[in-house]
């Protein structure tokens, strides 16, 4: 007597759609881990100078600035210091997120003199979370 053997198996379209499920989750997988690598590696400290300003009249100095944290990374201290005659001055910006301004000012700093119309050494530094660093120097006029 002959037995009725029946194979069962997954038919082919069943198979071609699971198939096509495996590679479509794999190509996300694999999306995901580039740009997340790829943003990692690109993440950079920058800050945009918006303004220094010193201003002098006859009964005051004002030392002001305004900077942006134009990279990607959140900073964590930012400091522009400004080298007058005599002594220095110093503005404390604090953290900032990226894409945020911050602005800081100063009037009659102890110990630091300027004449009107002399140009003065800044500089800037900053620090991200990780560690990283940032600074630029450049002068600035004197206003009155």
């Amino acid at each position: 007597m002959r037995k009725n053997l029946r194979r069962k198996a997954v038919s082919p379209l069943l198979a071609t759609i699971i198939l096509i499920a495996i590679t479509v989750a794999a190509g996300l997988v694999i999306y995901n881990l580039f740009f997340s690598t790829a943003g990692t590696i690109s993440s950079q400290l920058n800050v945009q100078i918006v303004s220094v300003d010193i201003i002098k009249t006859s009964t005051t100095t004002l030392v002001s600035a305004t900077v942006k944290n134009a990279g990607n990374k959140p900073i964590t201290s930012c400091t522009v210091t400004v080298w007058g005659d005599s002594g220095t001055a110093t503005l404390s910006l604090g953290a900032m997120e990226p894409g945020r301004s911050k602005s800081a000012s100063v009037a009659n700093p102890s110990g630091f003199s300027v004449t009107v119309g002399k140009p003065y050494p800044v500089k800037i530094d900053a620090t991200a979370a990780d560690g990283s660093t940032f600074s630029k120097s450049f002068t600035v006029t004197c206003t009155g």
